[in-house]
């Protein structure tokens, strides 16, 4: 039998020294937010825990506005980070809307205006937020160029922010505040599991790319990672060109995809994909599933001057349909 520990007890103010930061729900339920890093969640949970501090201190400028302190140099120390990414994450937490800095000059640090992650359709945006809710928009409005491109539109979060339990993200009069209440736990580590798969493909994909250069194609990148994450939370076996392959193998071929894989897929979407898809979620899981395949086909192919011969996904449309909708 595992021996078990006699801890200590706390005494007097102790309990008070052992704080816990606490991310917004909304940060992992609103569609809004798909496309924010964990890193940067964790960091804005950070931040809004500094908060109370700046409120203890009546840190508020001439129009009351609460602002904080918090350097590059604390980030690093806090979360480990180098530099380079510890400026990488304040940016994006910036570019989504919800930082606002003010340059103090002189060598003194910035003042950092912490955003409400609550919008309500009163606020006034700032031009960030503004392109961030029409990007937000626009993933379930803008379509292809083609009629590939328009049936690839998913949604897949009807989250709804007016909705939001504003209770579950209370961080008022407490430091040490629980990442969410015990009965959602389940809930909880779904959206955390789900995050987590995003992350690892948007990493193995080189998703910065998209986000850096290739702007024009990052909607439909991000609906791409949307229907893996979906087939990776389904533990069923499936067919794929005629052959069966259980939820391991799919979850080995989802996770070997890389940046040249998006790109072909994408490429194919464009220029070759037929006009009568009738599921593109099934039509275009089988493309990536196949896709390391293809590419080496087609470098062959090229190698000794023939025509691609082009594989006839449209078979496996009925199976895929059959397996999304057992989700």
């Amino acid at each position: 039998m595992k021996e078990i520990v006699e801890f200590e007890y706390y005494y007097g103010n102790e309990a008070e020294q052992y704080s816990f930061f606490r991310i917004p729900k909304s940060l992992f339920t609103n569609q809004y937010f798909n496309s924010m890093s964990v890193e940067a969640k964790v960091l804005y949970g950070i931040l809004l825990d500094r908060m109370s501090l700046s409120l203890k201190n009546k840190w508020l400028d001439e129009a009351n506005k609460v602002y904080i302190i918090y350097t590059i140099e604390e980030i690093m120390e806090v979360l480990n980070w180098g530099r380079n990414k510890s400026v990488k994450i304040m940016k994006e937490i910036e570019e989504i809307g919800l930082l606002e800095k003010k340059r103090q000059g002189l060598g003194k640090p910035n003042l950092l205006y912490v955003k409400n992650f609550i919008y309500t359709g009163n606020n006034k945006p700032t031009e960030v937020l503004k392109v961030n809710l029409q990007k937000f928009k626009n993933q379930t409005s803008r379509s292809f160029n083609n009629k590939s491109q328009e049936v690839l539109k998913e949604d897949s979060n009807n989250t709804n922010i007016n909705n939001t339990d504003i209770s579950n993200t209370d961080f008022n009069n407490t430091t040490s505040i629980a990442f969410l209440k015990d009965e959602e736990e389940n809930l909880d580590r779904t959206i955390l599991e789900e995050a987590k798969l995003k992350e690892k493909i948007k990493n193995n994909i080189s998703y910065e790319i998209f986000e850096e250069s290739r702007i024009e194609d990052k909607k439909q990148v991000d609906v791409i990672i949307n229907v893996l994450v979906r087939a990776l939370n389904n533990s069923k076996s499936f067919h794929i060109g005629g052959q069966k392959i259980d939820h391991k193998k799919l979850k080995e071929k989802i996770l070997n995809l890389n940046y040249k894989h998006i790109d072909y897929v994408l490429t194919y979407l464009k220029e070759n994909a037929p006009k009568d898809i009738r599921n593109i979620n099934a039509y275009l899981l089988t493309l990536l599933c196949n896709a390391d395949e293809n590419i080496k086909n087609m470098e062959i192919i090229k190698g000794s001057n023939n025509n691609n011969k082009k594989y006839d996904y449209s078979r496996d449309e009925d199976i895929w349909q059959e397996f999304l909708n057992t989700k």
